[in-house]
Parts: C-alpha cells; structure tokens; sequence
C-alpha cells in the first residue's frame, strides 16, 4: 500500500503511517454518497492511541476522516474503525435562517461565502483558503439544510464546486473551484464494458397540490398546473385525465402564498424523472463533479453528466478507485 495513509490520535498527534489496512472509502455528492468509511487492520497492528475521535488521512488530497465507533471481531482478530469522510462530517450540521429572516442569503465571493458558513464549527479543524481570491461569485438562499448541502447547492449554481484538501499544517482546507468539463476526453459508451445502469424518463408531473398553514376551510390551498413552455400557472389545465399526473406538497408551516408555491416548484423539479444513465468508471485525471460524457448503445440515451462519487478501495495492499456518474446510493 505504501506509506501513505497517516493515523493520529484523538488530539489529531499524528501517531505514524499504516503500514497494512483493508478500507472502503466512499466520498462524493451528499444525496448519493454515503460520505463515509470503514477502516479493518488487525488487534495486533493498532495502536491503542487511535481510536474514538482520532483522524485518518492521506496528504494532500480529501481522503480521510473522524473514527467514530470500534467494531471488534474476535474471530479473526481484527478491529474496524468506523466514521464519516471530511465531506461527512460537514452533513453533520445545518444552516439556519438569521433571526427574523426567511433564508440565510450566501451572496459574494465563493470562499467568503464558504467561510461564513463554516465560521467556528468544528473546533477549527477546517479552514478556508483564499478567501475573497476564487473568482467565483455566489448568490443563493438556504434555510435548514445540512452544510454539505448548503455549499454544494449555493457553489453548484455557480458551476463551481467544493474542494476538500487535508494539508501538512494539520487541517482540513476548503475552497472553492471551477468544476471542469471532460466531456470531450472522457467519453464512455458501451464498448468499455463498464457496469452502466439505463432507465427510461416516466412521465413528470404536471398538477401540483400545494397545502399550506391552516385547517379545513382555512387551509392555505394553490393548485398549479404545468404549461407548455414549462411555466406554471394557477389556470388553464393544459394536462387533463389520464394525461394529469400529480404531485402532493405539503408543509404546514408555511403561510405565504409565494413561499408555498416556489418550494412546491422547487420539489417537483427534484421529483420529476427523467433519462438517467448511471455509470461506473476508472480515471485518473478526474475529480468529483467534473462532467464526463457517456451513452448506452441500445435505448440511444446519452448524457453529459458530473461525477458524484469515489469510491476507494484499500484490501491486501492493493488500492482501486472508481467513480460514479448518477443519482443511486
């Protein structure tokens, strides 16, 4: 495996470097990845220091994470140390709106912006890089999601994306980039006798029952219908009977007429299905959500599509990595 993989103690001491372990890494997009790991080494080869709270890491890149839970097998004489990559550890909190406002508005440089919403959490293991120097502006509203979330939407919007890096200063650095399109270099299709995955669009919704704060005949109540170009409007059923398909949203918190329709546009928009075409590939040149390009031989789908997980596999001293273009966990 090489001296690559370092282990400290809960206090972050770096205690030395593994010199056998099998690992399964998963790190990637935070509603497709599980953003966690598995680390197995023998009794005998653990050093009692590294345990609950402690970090693994390979330099320089996002590999890594916080061990949280032990799992001990006496029948084999193994430990596994279990726990959330870096990336997961940032799906541990939420954004919440300031008081008296809606939303938490991100509007500014990415790296700021990045900053601002990791300010003191974490007990300053990470930090941001270049701040106020990405080139990358962000203007985006968030309210009670989850950190990783947060930035991946607000940067996502921006054609940007979140850079994760533990560095040789001890900390995790964070900063904003570019996504890059690979398209016309990393072509996949069916010739490559990768594991690929076709499903065919259903047909989307197009009603849309909203139901707001309030009971019966105080229930705050839109119906939005789903026009040609794509708009919605509160009239003209352009979809009728068996061509209607509906969507139920409901939160009844909610007493703006406004807030209930846009988070109701915004629901159907993740729910609606389309062409998915979900690949597994090997790379060397590649980071998560930079966009690949592959097509299926025989339903003809193809796709421009970003990577949204890397999967590191660590067993006998070998080491694979693989990456994913999809949406299934």
């Amino acid at each position: 495996m090489g001296l690559e993989y370092i282990y400290t103690d809960a206090n972050y001491n770096e205690l030395g470097y593994f010199t056998h372990i099998d690992a399964d890494i998963e790190i990637g997009e935070y509603d497709v990845s599980k953003n966690d790991f598995e680390l197995t080494l023998s009794l005998e080869d653990r050093d009692p220091l590294f345990t609950v709270g402690s970090l693994f890491y390979k330099e320089n890149t996002e590999i890594g994470g916080v061990i949280q839970r032990l799992k001990i097998n006496t029948s084999d004489n193994t430990i596994t140390l279990i726990g959330p990559t870096f990336r997961g550890l940032l799906e541990k909190e939420y954004v919440q709106p300031p008081a008296g406002s809606a939303y938490l508005t991100l509007n500014g440089e990415a790296n700021t912006c990045i900053n601002v919403l990791i300010g003191d959490r974490f007990g300053g293991l990470f930090v941001v890089d270049n701040i106020g120097a990405s080139n990358i502006n962000v203007k985006h509203d968030v309210r009670d999601i989850n950190l990783l979330q947060a930035l991946e939407k607000a940067l996502g919007a921006s054609n940007a994306r979140l850079c994760i890096r533990h560095r040789t200063d001890g900390k995790v650095h964070l900063y904003a980039e570019k996504i890059n399109d690979l398209s016309d270099t990393l072509q996949y299709d069916n010739d490559y006798q990768i594991d690929m995955t076709v499903k065919t669009e259903s047909k989307p919704y197009n009603h849309i029952l909203c139901l707001g704060k309030g009971e019966l005949l105080n229930r705050l109540r839109v119906n939005l219908y789903l026009q040609s170009d794509g708009s919605w409007t509160e009239s003209n059923q352009v979809y009728t009977g068996l061509d209607r398909k509906t969507y139920k949203h409901e939160d009844v918190n909610v007493e703006s007429r406004d807030e209930l329709t846009k988070n109701a546009i915004e629901k159907v928009a993740e729910a609606n299905e389309s062409d998915t075409l979900e690949i597994s590939f090997d790379a060397d040149n590649a980071e998560l959500f930079d966009i690949v390009g592959a097509k299926e031989n025989i339903t003809g789908i193809s796709f421009k599509e970003p990577i949204t997980q890397k999967i590191i596999k660590i067993s006998d001293g070998d080491i694979s990595i693989s990456y994913k273009v999809g949406d299934a966990k």
